[in-house]
């Protein structure tokens, strides 16, 4: 069963396409990644999802329900959340002022995600990988049914990345489904049931991790952008 649905969406700014014509689904349970070489489009394609900008052309789908140009807020409510590549917690108040201040029946998270103990410790003054893990479940505290991940990897130690690869397979185990791009293809084959890949605007292929990595096509757009980057301008 399709969860979510992107079809045959535009999207330029000026002269410049930065997405054409792409469309994709999800279905219902499944974490599906998106890769592609800095400038594909990727952080475009999730911020049209998510209601931030409006796409050219094209419409998105939720449960059934077009959801294109829709508020944030509106989405939010409707079970579609994104988080951030830079997490937005509230920095200067402690990990569970965060969770009461997003959902005060939400406490229970704080020991799904092991962050008990970080309880009474300012938001700010957390290691890198327990303050992704906060952003993320302060998300999940919005009973989200699609969680858009925003290269959760970025910038964790080999420790904070196994630690995240315990929380990402909770979150399926909870029957959320997840849409995660992420430069760091290791990590994201290590979750990721099925891979679709952008470039220069365009879906190049899809398919599992192991046939997309083994795709020449693939191989070649990331060659000619010079190798993976810790970004997406596009």
């Amino acid at each position: 069963m399709k969860i979510m649905e992107v079809e045959k969406i535009t999207k330029k700014f000026g002269e410049l396409v930065a997405l054409d014509d792409v469309s994709i689904y999800v279905k219902k349970g499944e974490i599906l990644g998106i890769i592609g070489p800095n400038g594909a489009g990727k952080t475009t394609l999730f911020n049209i999802i998510s209601g931030e900008i409006k796409p050219t052309s094209g419409k998105v789908i939720l449960n059934g329900k077009e959801i294109t140009g829709m508020r944030p807020s509106k989405i939010v409510s409707l079970g579609l959340v994104k988080t951030f590549q830079i997490m937005r917690v509230f920095s200067n108040m402690t990990v569970l002022e965060n969770f009461i201040a997003v959902s005060p029946d939400s406490l229970e998270l704080m020991k799904e995600f092991a962050l008990w103990d970080k309880r009474e410790m300012r938001a700010g003054d957390l290691p890198q990988g327990e303050l992704r893990k906060l952003g993320i479940a302060l998300a999940v505290a919005t009973k989200p049914r699609v969680l858009l991940l925003d290269e959760p990897f970025s910038g964790l130690s080999p420790k904070e990345c196994l630690e995240l690869h315990r929380v990402i397979s909770r979150l399926k185990e909870f029957g959320i489904t997840m849409v995660i791009i992420e430069h760091k293809l290791r990590e994201l084959f290590n979750n990721a049931e099925r891979v679709v890949c952008l470039n220069a605007g365009q879906v190049l292929c899809e398919g599992t991790p192991d046939e997309v990595v083994n795709d020449p096509r693939v191989i070649s757009a990331y060659i000619g952008s010079g190798g993976e980057g810790e970004g997406d301008r596009g």
